[in-house]
């Protein structure tokens, strides 16, 4: 009987957990997440200047020392190339990478726009 119990109460903890796990696929908390989503804008773009459009800011991205992509600045080749022999991992190269392209940018006039708006000509 005990053993009834148990097994009763299981299969209705992972019926519920599925059902929930259901509602996030295509529910309410889909939709939530899929407003947050659109509302994250990669770092790149949130730099803006007085009359730069996408190709401008992607060109000057590319001088700064980022691959030709909106989406990442570094790929996992350069960040690998930047690891110096006392880091542990890669945080710290890809700090530094990080660190030299905002300086770049902000050296060719570009500000940080936090949140992003229209300015950042971003879809």
């Amino acid at each position: 009987m005990m053993m009834l119990r148990i097994s009763t109460l299981l299969s209705l903890a992972f019926m519920l957990s599925g059902c929930l796990y259901g509602q996030c696929i295509n529910g309410p908390c889909a939709l939530e997440r899929s407003a947050i989503l659109k509302s994250i804008k990669p770092f790149g773009a949130h730099f803006i200047k007085d009359g730069m459009t996408k190709e401008s800011r992607l060109d000057d991205t590319v001088a700064c020392g980022s691959g030709r992509t909106e989406y990442v600045l570094f790929s996992d080749l350069e960040i690998q190339a930047a690891k110096q022999p006392e880091d542990i991992n890669l945080f710290k190269a890809r700090e530094r990478l990080s660190k030299r392209w905002v300086t770049c940018m902000r050296g060719k006039g570009y500000v940080y726009l936090e949140p992003c708006d229209a300015r950042c000509l971003y879809p």
